[in-house]
């Protein structure tokens, strides 16, 4: 399963690295937290997620919850992204789409196994 979280957050990162390749970007697509450019760049979350995720490219080290966290937020940056699309995430066949759902899958499929935290009120 960790293998295919760490898989599954290529198209997330293709998304995202396709944005910030059509920019002008004086930072060679690099975030640079100190930038004025980039603190008001409005892409700046994502190009800051990638960029995260590219200094820990070695997934080996990582703890799994991270990569879970990781693919989280890929899952809305796809979200978003395809948000004006209107599609039925639940039926579409679109790349996006199937993406989405299976991601969402590989993520219930991780939190399932997690023990209940003690600390977060249950619903």
């Amino acid at each position: 399963m960790r293998r295919q979280m760490i898989e599954a957050l290529s198209y997330p990162r293709l998304l995202v690295r396709n944005i910030i390749d059509g920019r002008d970007c004086p930072h060679d697509s690099l975030f640079e937290a100190t930038s004025e450019r980039c603190r008001q760049c409005d892409i700046n979350r994502e190009c800051h997620w990638m960029n995260c995720l590219d200094e820990f490219a070695d997934f080996a080290d990582k703890p799994t919850h991270t990569i879970n966290a990781s693919l989280r937020y890929g899952v809305k940056l796809v979200e978003s992204l395809h948000s004006e699309l209107h599609h039925d995430e639940t039926l579409c066949t679109c790349e996006a789409c199937t993406w989405v759902r299976e991601a969402q899958r590989l993520i219930e499929d991780f939190e399932q196994h997690l023990a209940p935290n003690p600390y977060r009120p249950a619903h």
